[in-house]
């Protein structure tokens, strides 16, 4: 099985919530080939509310068919549907391919390099709506303040590289993010009350709420 801790302990899960086999044959039916890491989230993961739909939403088995496209296999939707996430059909063989970013389902650009870079990038957005304790403000930065957060939040080591200008998270403990959007917009969350007020004490004195 896939190692899915980091999303595991950022929103503390605990036991496995996902599809099961029948539940998943479904989207085999439609595609053939699946990648084992999109079958191993989808079985141990697939079903976590807050982790899938809070803001963004993974594509649930009964629904795929609303989503045929001839090239990709479309997995993620934006909740307005502004855009959507896929993976190119020559690479449903692959254990962990590519995921690409399609506003019009006509061009199609890289996103992340990988299906687990996506899973878990996706985890850190959906976190910053999704944990405990959300901040519920947008704030915008100057310069000297994105480099403030640089130097003094860890780099969580994933990223889009298409999605708002692409986006970055950053934050000192397993259960909180600050995810910065287009280089200058902010916002964090946390899973645990006292990493938050330690979030918010510094954050809610950077950038101009927006």
């Amino acid at each position: 099985m896939t190692d899915f801790s980091t999303i595991k302990k950022l929103f503390h899960i605990e036991e496995p919530n996902g599809f099961n086999n029948d539940e998943i044959q479904i989207v085999k039916n439609i595609f053939g080939n699946l990648p084992k890491i999109f079958m191993d989230y989808y079985a141990e993961l697939g079903k976590i509310q807050n982790l899938n739909h809070t803001q963004d939403s993974l594509i649930v088995p009964e629904h795929f068919q609303n989503y045929k496209h001839d090239d990709y296999l479309i997995f993620y939707a934006e909740n307005q549907k502004a855009c959507v996430w896929g993976i190119h059909k020559d690479d449903l063989s692959k254990p962990n391919p590519s995921v690409y970013m399609s506003y019009d389902e006509e061009e199609w650009n890289q996103e992340t390099e990988t299906l687990i870079d996506f899973f878990t990038a996706m985890a850190y957005l959906q976190a910053g709506f999704g944990l405990e304790f959300p901040c519920n403000t947008f704030r915008e930065l100057e310069d000297d303040e994105l480099g403030f957060i640089r130097k003094n939040f860890k780099n969580k080591g994933f990223s889009f590289m298409q999605w708002l200008g692409g986006i970055s998270f950053y934050g000192n403990y397993d259960d909180d993010v600050i995810v910065i959007m287009a280089a200058n917009q902010l916002f964090y969350a946390a899973n645990t009350e006292a990493h938050f007020v330690e979030l918010d004490k510094v954050l809610s004195k950077v950038g101009t709420e927006m």
